[in-house]
This record gives structure tokens, C-alpha cells and sequence, in this order.
């Protein structure tokens, strides 16, 4: 049994098992926490991982996002199979084109479009951030780019404070837009 399933162990010690789409996990734990290392290394930089957890009720902040992770899977009304094979169907699908991404800068306005990404990101690599401000039109016709320097694919956790901050400022921009209008 791995570390997690220990924890839930611990959290719920009347039930047998813990279902993760339908595996056993206090049978197959191994299983879980190489899926669950796998999807971390995909998602976020190791050394922010390897970070004592923000909040403190975790060692690390690996060790939260795998509680977090198991948490939301045991949630079979809010996280269903059904959910998770639309999303990464959605996900595989997300493409748009020069064409589409000019019209949507034109539409919104470039002033209004915030491209945030991480330079280490393993989901979406960092060239297809390039790509995209390129697309919808350059800094130099006004689309904000912000790079968070190795980081991986989740900034609103990796950089919480950060990009909260940039969130807040991006809204109040655009709203100082809307009043001069």
C-alpha cells in the first residue's frame, strides 16, 4: 500500500477499499502512486513539489496535490469517468487556428488577452506559449505575455500569490477599459 492509501487508511479505517475508477487501491497502491508521480511530473516542476506544502498540513506540496488528487477521483458524482474522458478528449482537441486565434484577438481586442505560461510546462510545451501571443497578434499589438521561469502546467498553484496578483491587475486593467469607453 502506498503513502496515500495509507493516509485515507487512516482518514476512513471501516472501508475496505478505496475505488480509483474502479481499482482497488489498497490492492494495486503501487499502481496509484506511479500514476500519481506520473501525472505530478507531467503537471509541475519537482523542486516546487518537493517544497514544504504552503499551507502546512502537508510534508510537501506533492504530498497535497496527491491528496487532492485521490480525494477528487473518489468523488465518483463530481469526478466521473464519463467527465474524465471528455476532458482529455477536449484537451487532445484544443486546437485552433491562425485564422481562429486572429479572429477571436479581433473580436476581444488584443488589450484585453493575457497569455500566462510556464517555461518547463510538460503539458503544453513552452514554444506553443510563443506560438499563440504570435497568433493573436504580438505584444507589439498588445496581447500580455507573462513567463513564469521554471515552472510546469498548474501557475495558480505553483505561483499562487503571483498569479493571483496578475489575475487582480489584468481585471482591474481591463475594467479601466471599460469605463473610458
Amino acid at each position: 500500500m502506498g503513502g496515500i492509501e495509507q493516509y485515507l487508511g487512516v482518514l476512513e479505517p471501516e472501508k475496505d477499499s478505496f475505488s480509483f475508477f474502479d481499482i482497488d487501491v489498497r490492492k494495486v497502491g503501487q499502481h496509484s502512486n506511479i500514476q500519481l508521480a506520473e501525472v505530478k511530473s507531467r503537471l509541475f516542476h519537482q523542486a516546487w513539489l518537493d517544497q514544504p506544502d504552503a499551507d502546512g498540513n502537508f510534508p510537501t506540496n506533492g504530498d497535497r496535490f496527491a491528496a487532492q488528487e485521490i480525494s477528487k477521483r473518489r468523488d465518483t458524482e463530481g469526478f466521473t469517468k464519463k467527465g474524465f474522458i471528455l476532458q482529455a478528449i477536449a484537451a487532445g482537441w484544443h486546437h485552433k487556428s491562425a485564422a481562429q486565434l486572429k479572429e477571436l484577438a479581433d473580436k476581444v481586442g488584443r488589450d484585453r488577452i493575457l497569455v500566462m505560461h510556464g517555461t518547463i510546462d510538460n503539458m503544453i510545451t513552452y514554444p506553443h506559449a510563443e506560438v499563440l501571443v504570435r497568433e493573436l497578434g504580438g505584444e507589439e499589438q498588445g496581447v500580455t505575455k507573462y513567463i513564469f521561469e521554471e515552472r510546469g502546467h498548474v501557475l495558480m498553484l505553483e505561483e499562487r500569490k503571483e498569479f493571483t496578483r496578475l489575475i487582480v491587475a489584468f481585471i482591474e486593467k481591463t475594467e479601466a477599459m471599460k469605463d473610458r469607453k
